[in-house]
C-alpha cells in the first residue's frame, strides 16, 4: 500500500469511529427510587424487555434504590448515569438547593396514589389527626401528597407522624403489619384491599391533586452537556414506551410478570385498570402550571426558598427532538 492509500485508510478509520462522549454511554445505568418496582414505574422495564431501547442503540440497565435519598447520591457520585424513576418532588428541591441536576423527562406527569388508612385508625381524614402516616422518606413525593391532600381538605398536615419506610410495597406491608396508621399507595396495592377489609380507600389522590408529577428522569449538568444525543435516544424511548403501555395491557402486564414475579395476573390486571392512562406520560413531558404548582407548594413548607425556573429546571431538548419525530398525542 502506497502512503497516499494509507493516508486514505486512516482518514476513513477516523470518520467511522463514534464520537467518545455518547459512544462511551451506549451502556447505561438508570436508576430507579422504587425497589422492587411497581406497574406504575414500568416505563424503563418495558423499553428493555420489548428492544425499544435497543432498537435505539442504548443497552440499559436499571439500578433500584429503596427511596429518593440514595437515588439522588448515587446520580451525583456517578454510580448511575441517569436517574428515571426518581420521585419528582424530590427531584425539583435537590435542584433548587443547588444539586447540580436537571429533568430530561417525564416518566409520569401524574401519580397512581390512594390515600389509604387502617380501618381501626379513622374512617375519615379528620379521625387520622394525630396518627401515624408511612412514606418513603421525609421530603419524598409520598410525603408531601398527604400533606396536599390533607391541606385541601382543610386539615392541618403538621398534626400528623410522618415515619420513613421506603417503597410503596414496603408501606403497604407496615400498614398490613399495623406499624403506620395510613400511608399513599399505588394503584398495585390498591388492587388487593379486598383481601384486607380492615384497610380502607380513603382518597383517589389525582382526583384531588391532579397537579402533582410522579416519577422525573432526571440527570446531571455534566452528563446533559457531555451525552446529548444518548439523552434524546433515552426520551424517545421512554416516549414510545408509555405509548406502547397505554395501548397494550396485555403485553403490559407480560412484562409486570416477569419484574414482580409475586404479583399475581389479577391484581396487575386490576391495577392498570385502576389507573388513570395520563400516567404514564405519552409526551414525556410537564406543563409550566403543573411544575409552577408543585415548585410553590413546595417553597409554602418550607422545603425550598427559591424554586428554580421551569425553562431552567426542565432541559426539554431531547423530548422535543423526540417529539418532531413521534409526534405529540
Amino acid at each position: 500500500m502506497n502512503w497516499k492509500s494509507a493516508l486514505v485508510a486512516v482518514l476513513f478509520g477516523m470518520l467511522i469511529v463514534p464520537a467518545m462522549g455518547d459512544a462511551q454511554t451506549a451502556k447505561i445505568k438508570m436508576g430507579s427510587s422504587l425497589s422492587p418496582p411497581s406497574l406504575e414505574s414500568i416505563t424503563p422495564y418495558v423499553a428493555i424487555e420489548k428492544g425499544i431501547f435497543k432498537k435505539l442503540g442504548i443497552d440499559a440497565e436499571v439500578v433500584e434504590f429503596r427511596g429518593d435519598a440514595t437515588h439522588v447520591k448515587a446520580l451525583l457520585s456517578g454510580d448511575i448515569d441517569v436517574s428515571i424513576n426518581m420521585g419528582a418532588t424530590q427531584g425539583i428541591v435537590s435542584a433548587a438547593k443547588g444539586a447540580p441536576m436537571r429533568l430530561w423527562v417525564v416518566t409520569n406527569p401524574t401519580t397512581p396514589y390512594h390515600f389509604v388508612a387502617r380501618k381501626e385508625a379513622g374512617t375519615t381524614l379528620k379521625a387520622l389527626i394525630g396518627k401515624s402516616v408511612a412514606v418513603s422518606g421525609i421530603g419524598a413525593i409520598s410525603y408531601h401528597i398527604p400533606r396536599i391532600v390533607l391541606e385541601r381538605s382543610g386539615i392541618d398536615p403538621e398534626k400528623m407522624k410522618y415515619v420513613a419506610v421506603g417503597s410503596p410495597a414496603d408501606r403497604f406491608k407496615a400498614l398490613v403489619a399495623g406499624k403506620v396508621d395510613a400511608t399513599v399507595v399505588t394503584n398495585t396495592e390498591v388492587a388487593k384491599l379486598v383481601n384486607y377489609p380492615e384497610i380502607i380507600d380513603l382518597v383517589n389522590v389525582p382526583k384531588v391533586v391532579p397537579e402533582i408529577p410522579y416519577e422525573f428522569g432526571m440527570a446531571t449538568v455534566e452528563y446533559i452537556q457531555k451525552h446529548g444525543d444518548t439523552l434524546y435516544k433515552l426520551a424517545k424511548g421512554i416516549i414510545e414506551a408509555n405509548r406502547w403501555i397505554v395501548a397494550n395491557k396485555a403485553g403490559t402486564i407480560e412484562v409486570a410478570k416477569k419484574i414482580l414475579p409475586d404479583e399475581s395476573p389479577e391484581v396487575l390486571s386490576k391495577a392498570y385498570d385502576l389507573a388513570d392512562k395520563r400516567l404514564w406520560g405519552v409526551n414525556g413531558d410537564i406543563s409550566a402550571k403543573s411544575y409552577d404548582y408543585t415548585a410553590d407548594f413546595l417553597k409554602k413548607v418550607g422545603y425550598l426558598e427559591n424554586p428554580m425556573p421551569y425553562k431552567e429546571f426542565f432541559d426539554q431538548r431531547f423530548v422535543d427532538r423526540a417529539l418532531k419525530e413521534l409526534g405529540r398525542k
